[in-house]
């Protein structure tokens, strides 16, 4: 009794969280309504429909349970999502002479979309993981509905929780430590790309005054060279184009912090979620008590739906990502194509 009630206990405990958590998510109604509209635009949904077409749906997926990152890359999930594609932009470093901090950018953009792409496995496969859960639901539903439970519907019952404890966490793709080393290359990259936009902006002033004054780089301790536009562009310098390029980078690469943070904090909680209702199930299973069975699936179902409703925004979270991971690379790619 005292286990059960310990059961009783953290379900319910658990369940305030996870209520607390999404009226504390949801408490701003302008960002609410900002990120509802975003889930309606053509963008979003053209990468949404890459994603079910490249994964099917979660009742159609089946990844083994000890998938590890190596074996997901046969999925190529990354490759068909990201705009421009990677094996273009490599021909195109090679003619376009990019700056290195740039060619940086393109690196960790398409790491981003890696991350996108663990973290949308790893919802798939937590709804396959689920149908245990469901079955289990539904199987002590009809118990319960009966006037007596046999043995083997416990044995069923039992079957379901034993299969889904037995399976591993699919957030284990997607940790704390890959997170954070992500942050911190992230991070790094915009303080390097803040400093080069600051001084290329202020070398660029400097050199658009003295093409004004007719001096050329004369004074202010220019180089003698003549500053010459940008070919085919009479209105900016090279200097000039390498500053909105930076520019464009960076405010792509502050949008990529801000998801990668967000997402991190969510598939964290998800994790947490997932691995405490494995102890329960596991729990339940090695009791073998009915009673405890019931108060253990009953615990499940009440909080089920938000789970689900979860793990939808998580994956939402990183098709809106991947959405503006392509409207920055392209945003940059036509500063650089510029005629």
């Amino acid at each position: 009794m005292a286990q059960l009630r310990k059961i009783k206990s953290s379900l319910s405990s658990a369940g305030r969280y996870a209520k607390e958590r999404a009226n504390s998510l949801c408490s701003d109604s302008s960002i609410n309504k900002e990120y509802r509209r975003a889930l309606r635009t053509e963008s979003y949904v053209r990468v949404c429909d890459i994603v079910q077409d490249q994964l099917g749906k979660p009742s159609t997926l089946m990844l083994p349970s000890a998938l590890s990152k190596s074996q997901i890359s046969y999925l190529h999930l990354s490759q068909n999502l990201l705009s421009p594609r990677q094996e273009t932009l490599i021909e195109w470093i090679k003619t376009l002479h990019l700056h290195p901090l740039i060619v940086d950018y393109f690196e960790d953009s398409l790491e981003a979309c890696r991350v996108c792409e663990l973290i949308i496995i790893s919802v798939h496969q937590t709804q396959v993981n689920n149908r245990w859960i469901k079955r289990a639901i539904k199987l002590t539903k009809k118990v319960n509905d009966a006037t007596s439970s046999t043995d083997h519907q416990c044995q069923l019952i039992c079957g379901e929780l034993s299969a889904f404890s037995q399976h591993m966490n699919p957030f284990h793709l997607v940790s704390k430590d890959m997170f954070r080393n992500v942050r911190q290359a992230f991070a790094m990259l915009l303080q390097k790309l803040k400093a080069k936009h600051k001084k290329t902006i202020r070398r660029a002033k400097l050199k658009r005054i003295a093409i004004s004054m007719g001096l050329m780089g004369c004074t202010l301790g220019l180089h003698k060279k003549r500053t010459k536009p940008v070919e085919g562009n009479l209105k900016m310098t090279k200097q000039e184009v390498l500053g909105a390029q930076l520019d464009e980078a960076a405010k792509g690469l502050f949008t990529l912090i801000n998801y990668i943070a967000t997402m991190s904090v969510v598939a964290g909680s998800l994790y947490d979620e997932v691995e405490h209702m494995k102890a329960h199930a596991n729990m339940c299973v090695q009791s073998g008590k009915s009673e405890m069975m019931k108060e253990v699936v009953k615990g499940l179902d009440q909080r089920n739906t938000y789970f689900l409703e979860q793990l939808e925004e998580l994956e939402n979270q990183a098709c809106l990502c991947l959405r503006d991971i392509n409207a920055s690379r392209r945003s940059i790619m036509q500063e650089i194509l510029m005629p």
